[in-house]
């Protein structure tokens, strides 16, 4: 009986959620003096999810917020009557991706939009986009290119790169490392533009004779794995890793001697993609040649990353550092450094708090 089931479980999720939203309040171990908002997720705790909206609550309460994300399989009236319940001061709806996250759901409450894809390129959801931006308080937009878009349509708006947690180390050395190269695109598959280029990459590499294993994430089938086998040209070469845990996905990575972030922008869509991509990369020392596109210009320098779209530039520095591990090595430290002062999840709710404390 899918359909009792799934009410259960509904159910379930928002009565475990009373306590917590309860303390808040002041009836409880939970509550506190700060502001209170409330994330509404586009999706499951995964991707942006988790990390602009999930995570961002955890990092706000330690900012002085009261802060909670409601779990995306919600109803709109159990959200309502939990949102009642709370009473934030500020909503956050995290993409127009979950058909409840609509400015007029905000019943006349104040709120922020965040937006880190370009979906408003897709015609079912520009309106709503554009919608959002007009009236939210504040708009948070990923990337240089959606803020764009989005002070078209009349938004406050301010770039937050997404962060991620860092997780602690070791590290294992690069000189311990296999030759290999990861792309952790969570569907490569779909993004046709991109896997010609890697698969360009790869036969160019195997023609210079360089050793190296490609690896790509989010193959979770072996129709999946033959068809990237195809694609890439790369045989058996091609090490397949299915969907991942987030945790799981990072530790994986600290595996890769080289990780891949091509962007194509000559599909829209790809335009607004920022950081997303690099983030295990960067968490896991793993040094990376990325496409000049998004803001990957604005983080990376010649010591701390590759960044061109020239494809014999591609191929030149990516064997140079599959043969070099020092230099791989040093490339990945700087990038570390950076990325704890700039893209981690406390960074980037530094910044988050302050433009929400303005928009209250």
């Amino acid at each position: 009986m899918p359909g009792l089931r799934s009410a259960i479980g509904h159910r379930l999720r928002e009565a475990a959620l009373w306590p917590r939203l309860l303390g808040d309040m002041g009836g409880g171990p939970g509550r506190g003096r700060g502001p209170k908002v409330l994330f509404l997720p586009s999706d499951a705790p995964s991707g942006a999810s988790l990390l602009r909206a999930h995570e961002m609550a955890r990092a706000l309460r330690g900012l002085g917020w009261r802060a909670h994300a409601l779990p995306f399989q919600l109803e709109a009236v159990q959200r309502d009557r939990l949102i009642a319940a709370f009473d934030p001061d500020l909503l956050v709806f995290q993409q127009c991706r979950h058909p409840l996250n609509r400015a007029e759901l905000a019943r006349g409450r104040p709120f922020a939009f965040d937006i880190d894809d370009a979906d408003f390129h897709d015609p079912a959801l520009t309106g709503a986009i554009a919608a959002m931006c007009r009236e939210a308080r504040a708009v948070i937009a990923g990337s240089r290119y959606i803020a764009q878009w989005c002070r078209e349509q009349g938004g406050a708006t301010h770039v937050v790169w997404t962060g991620t947690p860092a997780t602690p180390g070791p590290w294992p050395d690069h000189h311990d490392r296999a030759p290999i190269l990861a792309w952790a695109q969570s569907g490569p598959l779909t993004y046709e533009r991109e896997l010609e280029h890697v698969a360009r990459l790869q036969a160019a590499l195997q023609a210079r004779g360089v050793e190296f294993r490609l690896r790509l994430y989010g193959l979770d089938s072996e129709g999946a794995v033959e068809e990237a086998r195809r694609r890439t040209g790369a045989g058996d070469r091609l090490e397949a890793m299915p969907h991942l845990p987030y945790r799981a996905y990072l530790a994986s990575l600290r595996e890769a001697a080289v990780g891949l972030s091509p962007i194509m922008t000559q599909t829209p869509f790809s335009r607004g993609k920022s950081f997303g991509k690099v983030l295990g990369y960067l968490d896991g020392k793993v040094p990376a040649v990325v496409s000049d596109a998004a803001d990957h210009a604005l983080f990376f320098t010649p010591e701390s990353g590759v960044v061109t779209n020239d494809f014999d530039t591609w191929v030149e520095e990516t064997a140079a550092l599959l043969a070099d591990p020092a230099r791989r090595a040093a490339m990945a430290e700087a990038a570390h450094r950076d990325f704890l002062a700039r893209l981690t999840t406390g960074a980037a709710a530094a910044r988050l708090d302050g433009i929400l404390r303005a928009a209250l």
